[in-house]
């Protein structure tokens, strides 16, 4: 059992950022960020806990994971607009800065216990994305994606999931799941993207995130809600509810886009 979570944390997770790195270099960094946004670290974080703690430890995980989002959705937007102004590692530690504060407000005021929350975050997530965040000015350019920066990524992604499932076992399962989405891939890809070509082509990585964050909420709400009856076929259902959202998420910014005229 014990080989099987550590094998889900040292290999899913960094795999999945890999492909989403390469799609990215393939259809640009919007779709990366989109894949990213999707729970690629969190998931096989909650099916570590389920191997190793149990079905009742994941499903209390499960039923915060989308509450945490709204700390995700924060550190996304202070990245973006912090990019502005300051190199990549002041822009990703102003984000975490944030996006720590409003997960343990959430967690030490209880609000992790109000599951409304994490079917609200989802349209406030649309109008961060068609709204607030700032939008590239130039036209895309081809993504390059050199090995060792590939390599790179990978191996940052094991050491923050790795992190995070320690962690677990130290802050208690509602507080884990408030930090499931702790932005791994958010900060892997954007922070690399950033560094190697320049903020327009972080902020549609950001842009994607925003929209893969949708169908994380939706992934973790679906499954938190059919877990106790379907066990692990509950990975089915939320899989494509979260897929469908995040596509209909990314469809809708990409119109408003349009219809605003700003490159995207």
């Amino acid at each position: 059992m014990l080989s099987a979570a550590l094998a889900t944390k040292l290999f899913a997770s960094p795999l999945l950022i890999g492909l989403a790195s390469l799609a990215g270099k393939r259809w640009g960094p919007g779709l990366s960020g989109l894949l990213g946004g999707l729970p690629l670290v969190a998931a096989p974080i909650v099916l570590a806990l389920w191997l190793t703690d149990g079905a009742a430890i994941a499903h209390r995980v499960a039923l915060t994971a989308p509450i945490g989002v709204w700390a995700t959705m924060t550190y996304l937007m202070v990245y973006g607009f912090a990019s502005a102004r300051f190199r990549w590692q002041v822009s990703l530690l102003l984000g975490w800065v944030a996006y720590l504060a409003v997960a343990s407000g959430l967690h030490y005021s209880a609000l992790d216990s109000q599951h409304w929350l994490g079917v609200a975050v989802i349209p406030v997530l649309l109008l961060a994305a068609t709204r607030l965040l700032p939008r590239a000015l130039s036209a895309p350019l081809p993504v390059e994606l050199p090995h060792h920066e590939l390599l790179a990524r990978m191996t940052a992604a094991v050491a923050l999931v790795s992190l995070l499932t320690w962690a677990a076992a130290l802050i208690g399962p509602e507080f884990t799941g408030v930090l499931a989405g702790a932005p791994v891939a958010a900060t892997v890809i954007p922070s690399f993207t950033f560094a190697m070509a320049g903020r327009d082509p972080l902020l549609r990585a950001l842009r994607g995130f925003l929209s893969g964050q949708m169908g994380f909420a939706a992934f973790f709400l679906v499954f938190a809600a059919t877990m106790s009856k379907l066990g692990a076929l509950a990975w089915l259902p939320a899989t494509l509810t979260g897929v469908a959202v995040s596509a209909i998420g990314a469809h809708l910014v990409k119109a408003h886009a349009r219809r605003s005229g700003v490159v995207h």
